[in-house]
């Protein structure tokens, strides 16, 4: 029997059966048992590779009586022997095949990739033929192969076993291969064709093909190579191609990435790929290449990012059921993933963005990998290595494993974005699952450490290596102690104070007074040099800083020559928590250092316990921060790292309740924080809309003041405000936190203009009414920027305002930005806007006026000729339509023509007109076809002028070439009405009553065609 395991989890088997005579059955049963017990006992059972045209080829010396299985996993292959056999040396990998090892009874093989797999039997052996890739070389012609379509994905594949050896690249001499034993050997027999077949059933087959008697006539015939069984896969039909979506002749469509512009505050360079957003990505770094995998299968063009110096590098690889992009990049870099609308935005910063840990946590022999919005999982093959990768996508951009774990059965990886597991273990399988990812492995479960007590973790403390001495001894005694040290220096020579000033700072710190202990140390350092340049004084000084609340005085545990000992650790993670919340690296600093907590005296350990446990469940290091809690049950201070372990574990509805009951308890701090966190935590989960959770947080603002978690919670509440189309007052809010935080006024001013450029450019937040934007707009105008990357938030504002019904309010604030504007641009845009809304308004002067108060030098082409037409019009209106006929002349686009023909329409110079609508229909009409309304709008205008001038050879050439064009309509009858020949006798009068009729009932048909409204 031979069984065949694939990696979407289906078995294939089939059952060998030949029509024998019972006595050979016996005497063959007999000698190939005894042929298989000497075979299992030899020294290894011989493995022999090979290459030829088209495909490679492994051979496993067994018998036709032993069994194998075969597992595949993408490109990585196992062939499992019974137990007993021992497989000997592996040989020289085919070409196609990157590597081959033998470990006993089981073949280990990593396939190029695109390579195909078949398997089958010859005299016995197992032969696996290993297909070249049929995108890597072009089909022979003689047997062209069968394109397979690719699967797309979330879709099953089900797969029927197949035989790999193409007809095309089955060569003659197939049967006398070298590694078949170097000889001539006979064709193939029917019985083993039939046995080929039966292994290799027909998906829809119900029962295993029986092989047909030997028939002697058999061997006469030439070999016949196995043929190929079509994948049975169950297609989606694709959607259209778009903008960003190339077609291409078979497979999935290709989709074209492209450049695309950063906001102005992120410092990098970025391309899109145009992804729909059911499509997952996650995305992790090997070597001096960032490796991102979409968990659809789509070809994805690079041209556009050529001649990038950041991308140009980048390359495209097809997986089975996904796509890789690699991106080759200076260590200095860093990729980040975002999703937008448009697809999804790829990265490259000079700094390394915050990412939020995937929580990793083990339960009944699994690990479950808490991933928000998690994706399908991806099996590919690693580009450095070739080992199995399996790859966990998202949806949800921003969420990383952020360290490496390693288990007897597999490698954790750290990622930028998703999950990638290496398996060291054919039993180990990656799921999604409803909270992120599940890792699972054979019965019992993962292999998994034992997790170590908070009482092993004290007694480990031991072996920590300690900097400083903070006493331990009761309060009573520490006061005394204090007392009788700053009387020993009190009566100390002031150079010999020092060490008694810093021991009596130790002991302030134990009793809690931090602020007293580092005013003590400043003053011992201006007294005496020697502290003044000891390293353990300014470490100490720094450590009292941060127990004091002032973290920016803390900067001098970053000293060098203090490194060596976990204590210093400790703080610099503490530090490190306190300036950046949830700090993964101070996560893993105290996953180790924690225990160093526990032996400061009770005011320290407090303080700052709390804060090393909600880091760690924030940073990712869950199973430590649940060990440490399991073992404070009771202190009240750890309350809302309990709540954050709920939250982190999965169980919204018991973080929630912790964090009410925080939220209406009696200390300040914990209250503020946790009611801002179960808001959010609403928002996430749909219990609330933005507008409510902006609410909810508005109310919260005067629960905590003063320092960067008030300025952290107004930015907020009025980011959620622009989102919710209330951008007035999110406006608002920022400039009154601007004047409020006036050491932070640059970053919040910068802010301020970004959430004013993004309302004015996004068109899917609610909108505003017209006379909120006015007023938004005139209250806000120094926020446009000044230079000319802003050009197109300001041509979007100016076309907003110019949309608007409100001239009168809306002239003013057009009059206002073209005062406030500095770049030459940005006066052009808003001068031509201005002089448009006078222009409709009837004021030519004006729209004059504005034209000239914003001229400048070097305008885009387009701004260049809207403001020319403008200027032409005005001056048509004001009575001399020649000359501004005269100043379009050298304009050859369509806009400049079209006007220019109606200029001198008014002028009456019909000979000028009919050539200038002549030459608009040349730049805006097909060659051939019918027309639609708009283009035989134009042909009439062209017919009328030429009608007027006379000219009626020209209307006989119009009639001629667009008269079976136009159609049917009052339009098209107008232009037969123009074009029609003149009355030369009687045959004629029986066309003239017609054109009569036609011309009775041409003015209510084109009333009906008349625009509702009419502007200037």
């Amino acid at each position: 029997m031979i069984a065949v395991r694939t990696s979407r989890g289906f078995a294939i088997s089939a059952v060998l059966i030949a029509a024998i005579p019972v006595a050979a059955i016996v005497v063959g049963a007999f000698a190939i048992l005894l042929a298989g017990g000497a075979r299992a006992s030899a020294a290894g059972v011989g493995v022999r590779s090979g290459n030829h045209p088209g495909f490679g080829r492994v051979v496993i010396d067994t018998t036709g009586t032993t069994a194998y299985t075969l597992d595949q996993d993408g490109d990585h292959v196992v062939v499992h022997l019974p137990e007993g056999f021992s497989l000997g040396a592996a040989p020289a990998p085919p070409r196609n095949v990157i590597a081959i090892r033998s470990d006993g009874s089981t073949l280990d093989l990593v396939l190029r990739h695109g390579v195909q797999l078949h398997p089958w039997r010859k005299d016995g052996r197992v032969i696996i033929d290993l297909i070249d890739d049929p995108a890597a070389a072009a089909p022979r012609t003689e047997h062209p192969a069968k394109p397979v379509a690719a699967p797309r994905p979330h879709v099953p594949l089900s797969m029927t076993p197949r035989s790999m050896t193409p007809r095309s690249i089955a060569p003659r001499s197939m049967a006398s291969s070298p590694e078949l034993g170097g000889r001539s050997t006979a064709p193939a027999p029917a019985v083993e064709r039939a046995s080929v077949e039966a292994s290799n059933p027909p998906a829809a087959a119900a029962q295993p093909a029986i092989a047909p008697p030997i028939a002697p006539a058999a061997a006469a015939q030439p070999p016949i190579a196995p043929a190929i069984a079509p994948l049975a896969i169950t297609t989606i039909q694709p959607t259209p191609p778009g903008r960003d979506v190339m077609p291409e002749s078979g497979g999935p469509l290709a989709l074209r990435a492209r450049r695309i512009k950063l906001p102005k505050e992120m410092d990098g360079t970025a391309f899109i790929v145009p992804f729909d957003s059911a499509a997952g990505a996650a995305a992790f770094s090997s070597g001096d290449s960032t490796y991102i995998v979409f968990d659809e299968r789509r070809p994805v063009d690079m041209a556009a990012l050529a001649a990038d110096p950041v991308f140009g590098s980048a390359s495209v690889r097809m997986l089975p059921t996904g796509t890789l992009i690699q991106i080759p990049h200076p260590a200095a870099l860093s990729i980040a993933l975002t999703q937008l609308p448009q697809g999804w935005r790829i990265t490259a910063l000079a700094n390394r963005p915050k990412r939020d840990p995937i929580v990793v946590s083990a339960a009944d022999g699994r690990l479950n990998l808490a991933a928000e919005q998690s994706g399908d999982v991806v099996n590919m093959a690693d580009p450095d290595t070739g080992a199995t990768l399996l790859v966990g996508t998202q949806h949800r951009p921003g969420q990383a494993v952020t360290s490496v774990r390693r288990g007897t059965e597999f490698i954790l990886r750290r990622t930028d974005q998703g999950v990638v597991v290496e398996p060291l273990s054919d039993a180990i399988a990656l799921k999604q699952a409803p909270a992120g990812f599940t890792l699972s492995g054979k019965a019992p479960g993962l292999m998994l450490s034992p997790p170590t007590s908070a009482t092993a973790a004290l007694m480990d403390a031991a072996n920590l290596t300690r900097r400083f001495n903070f006493a331990t001894i009761p309060a009573e005694a520490l006061l005394r102690l204090s007392v009788r040290q700053l009387g020993d220096a009190a009566a100390t020579p002031p150079l010999a104070r020092g060490p008694k000033h810093h021991a009596a700072a130790e002991t302030l710190m134990a009793l809690g007074l931090s602020a007293e202990a580092e005013s003590l140390l400043h003053m011992a350092t201006d007294q005496d040099p020697k502290e003044a340049a000891s390293a353990d004084t300014a470490a100490l000084t720094a450590i009292a800083a941060l127990l004091a609340g002032r973290p920016a005085e803390s900067g001098a545990l970053a000293d060098p020559r203090l490194s060596g000992t976990d204590e210093i650790a400790l703080w610099r993670a503490v530090r490190q928590a306190v300036l950046d919340e949830g700090s993964p690296n101070a996560a893993a600093v105290f996953a180790t250092t924690a225990p160093l907590v526990f032996q400061y005296p009770p005011p320290i350990r407090d303080h700052i316990l709390p804060l090393v446990a909600e880091t760690m469940i924030q940073g990712g290091e869950v199973e430590s921060a649940t060990r440490l809690l399991n073992q404070h049950k009771t202190d009240p201070g750890l309350a809302y790292a309990r709540a954050l372990l709920s939250q982190a574990e999965g169980d919204t509805r018991q973080a929630l309740t912790m964090l009410d009951a925080l939220a209406s308890g009696r200390d300040q701090y914990d209250r503020a924080r946790a009611a801002v966190r179960a808001a959010e935590l609403r928002l996430a989960t749909g219990a609330l809309d933005k507008a409510q959770a902006a609410d909810a947080l508005d109310k919260l603002l005067y629960a905590w003041r003063g320092d960067a978690r008030e300025l952290a919670l107004r930015e907020r509440v009025a980011d959620l405000r622009g989102q919710t189309g209330n951008g007035p007052v999110a406006l608002s809010m920022l400039r009154q936190a601007e004047a409020d935080f006036p050491e932070q006024a640059p970053s919040i001013h910068q802010r301020l203009k970004d959430a004013f450029a993004g309302m004015i450019r996004d068109q899917d937040t609610p909108p505003m009414p017209p006379i909120t934007f006015v007023a938004m707009v005139e209250e806000n105008t120094d926020l446009v920027p000044d230079a000319g990357d802003g050009e197109a938030m300001e041509q979007s504002l100016a076309d907003r305002l110019l949309a608007l019904d409100l001239p009168v309010r809306a002239k003013p604030v057009l009059e206002k930005l073209l005062d406030k504007a500095k770049s030459g641009t940005a006066r052009a845009r808003f001068g031509t806007s201005l002089a448009t809304l006078d222009a409709r308004e009837g004021d030519d002067a004006g729209a004059l006026a504005a034209l000239d108060a914003s001229q400048a030098a070097d305008l885009p082409v387009d701004l260049t000729e809207r403001r020319l037409i403008l200027r032409a019009g005005s001056i048509a209106h004001r009575g001399d339509p020649t000359a501004a006929a005269a100043l379009l002349a050298p304009v050859k686009t369509a806009q400049a023509t079209e006007a220019r023909a109606q200029m001198l329409e008014t002028a009456s110079d019909w000979a000028g007109a009919a050539q200038a609508w002549s030459d608009c229909a040349g730049l805006t009409l097909p060659a051939g076809g019918p027309l639609d309304e708009a283009q035989v709008r134009t042909v009439l205008r062209l017919a009328t002028a030429t009608a007027r001038a006379g000219d009626e050879a020209r209307l006989a050439d119009l009639r001629e070439k667009y008269g079976p064009r136009i159609g049917a309509g009052p339009l098209a009858d107008m232009f037969r009405l123009l074009t029609a020949e003149p009355i030369r006798g009687t045959a004629d009068i029986g066309r003239s009553q017609r054109e009569t009729n036609m011309a009775v009932s041409l003015p209510a048909g084109l009333k009906a065609l008349q625009p509702t409204s009419v502007t200037r």
